[in-house]
């Protein structure tokens, strides 16, 4: 049977590969991964990767891909380096206080969205992961990163940090098994799950959102999608740069610089 217009994960990947190399490499680490089946999944987290039918094992169709060479800290330290910055450790924000809100012209939320609104129509899901490190002496796997595709094994992936700077020697190896669960309250929300039958739930906070004043929401959390970083990134300097516009021509900053029902 032909799949010309797949609505779950499940539909994407048979539509991909067919049903042999779906369950290979796609249907057990999604279980692991996302804790739910693959057909619970809306197909837009798979369609985002490319299927090709040669050698290339770039993970992206990106003309240049690269992480640089003294890693991303450097970055944030800079880009937070700036008079009109301030950086608040440890500080809760509460959009429903006036005293806390009002200190502030506006507010980009990269938060969970329906935290903002104190949960109103019912907790949207999210995952959280947790790291367990391992020091070995030589090499552990080869590469940087594994995935581990097989239902019985409790990780979906392997972290060998030392692979991604090749340039360098090191005599021992750090690694970090990474291993999904279903995200607390008190966890840390990685990414949104984005279940099918969430799509009402999140209509409710979009539109409530669409109608609050004093704030946009970005990133994955904010507009509740599953990004890759490079997009996540990529959005967030557009969002800016519009924003700017919108400050200098005195109009308007928009709820969503991106419509999260996309």
């Amino acid at each position: 049977m032909t799949i010309t217009n797949p609505v779950s994960f499940e539909d994407q990947g048979l539509r991909f590969v067919g049903r042999e190399l779906y369950e290979a490499f796609f249907a057990g680490y999604t279980a692991k991964q996302w804790g739910v089946e693959p057909k619970e999944l809306p197909a837009s987290i798979l369609a985002r990767l490319p299927v090709r039918f040669n050698e290339d094992d770039s993970y992206f169709n990106h003309p240049y891909q690269a992480i640089p060479k003294y890693g991303y800290t450097p970055i944030v330290e800079a880009i937070l380096n700036h008079a009109s910055i301030k950086v608040r450790l440890n500080t809760r924000f509460d959009p429903n206080s006036h005293a806390v809100f009002g200190e502030f012209d506006h507010v980009v939320w990269t938060g969970p969205i329906d935290a903002y609104f104190n949960f109103e129509f019912g907790r949207l899901g999210y995952r959280t992961l947790d790291f367990v490190p391992e020091v070995d002496e030589g090499d552990y796997q080869g590469h940087p990163v594994v995935n581990y595709c097989d239902v019985d094994v409790p990780y979906t992936r392997i972290t060998e940090h030392k692979h991604f700077a090749p340039w360098e020697s090191h005599e021992r190896t750090v690694v970090y098994r990474e291993f999904s669960r279903l995200c607390g309250e008190t966890d840390t929300p990685y990414y949104p799950i984005r279940l099918v039958k969430e799509k009402q739930q999140l209509l409710n906070y979009v539109q409530k959102a669409r109608g609050a004043k004093g704030v946009t929401f970005i990133g994955r959390l904010g507009t509740y999608r599953y990004l890759d970083m490079d997009v996540t990134i990529h959005e967030a300097l557009l969002a800016s740069k519009s924003m700017l516009e919108c400050i200098a021509s005195k109009m308007q900053l928009p709820c969503f610089s991106v419509d999260p029902m996309v």
